[in-house]
């Protein structure tokens, strides 16, 4: 009885596509719309932070566009001095959105088409083996050496692949809570609602910790740009060149 049950689902997983459902797609509308609020934001403070050293560089139009790597340049700069838990969070929610995309994406190919290049369905002897199992080592690795190593420097890193090894297991939550591969199924849309609610779910908590952290008395991001404020007024008022240095 449990063989045929189980045979019928393997059949359906591999012949059926994914039913969208309402919730799903409320789910998705929700994460979409957190993530793009969250990058948009974070990209906007990076960019103001990298700004403060590099604003008064350019003296005109011309200069500007005679550096067409200035917005890298910005980035890095701004990057390299905000707050590293703001970092760490934002690398792991879009190490997470991006892992999931393309995994689905990869999964889709291999179903369709049977996989394209080296990217094939990986087969132990007669097992198949799920990608949830290398998204758990690879999470488990990533923790691990967060939490073992002193400080905090190496946390953003190791937050890109904390997140694509959760975005590899919960790709397949559904098949997890069901013991079958029901991935292709209706059964299996809960894996894309459970990695949906996760983007949310991370999105307000990174939202949430940016705004505990600027209620925080002291804040290495704000003294940094308080000094280079402070530092570019020193210049302008001793007839200097602003701008800090570059």
């Amino acid at each position: 009885m449990a063989t045929s049950r189980k045979g019928k689902r393997l059949e359906a997983a591999s012949q059926a596509g994914r039913s969208k459902t309402g919730r799903t797609q409320i789910l998705g509308v929700l994460a979409g719309g957190a993530v793009i609020t969250v990058f948009g934001a974070e990209i906007a403070r990076i960019w103001r932070l990298g700004m403060l050293p590099r604003s008064r560089q350019i003296s005109s139009p011309e200069d500007r566009k005679a550096k067409p790597l200035e917005a890298i340049a910005v980035i890095r700069e701004g990057y390299a001095v905000s707050r590293t838990r703001e970092n760490s969070l934002f690398n792991m929610l879009a190490s997470f959105t991006v892992a999931f995309g393309v995994t689905r994406g990869i999964t889709w190919t291999i179903r369709e088409k049977g996989g394209f290049g080296p990217i094939k369905d990986v087969v132990v002897g007669d097992r198949h083996i799920h990608h949830f199992l290398p998204g758990g080592v690879l999470a488990l690795t990533a923790g691990g050496f967060a939490i073992g190593t002193k400080g905090d420097k190496l946390d953003k890193y190791l937050a890109f692949p904390f997140g694509v090894g959760v975005a590899l297991v919960l790709d397949e939550s559904a098949l997890l809570l069901e013991l079958d591969d029901v991935y292709w199924t209706e059964e299996g849309v809960l894996s894309v609602q459970i990695a949906f609610a996760a983007i949310a779910m991370l999105s307000a908590l990174a939202y949430l910790i940016r705004m505990l952290r600027h209620s925080e008395a002291q804040d290495s991001e704000t003294d940094w740009e308080m000094a280079a404020k402070a530092w570019d007024d020193l210049q302008m008022s001793s007839g200097g060149i602003p701008g800090i240095g570059l």
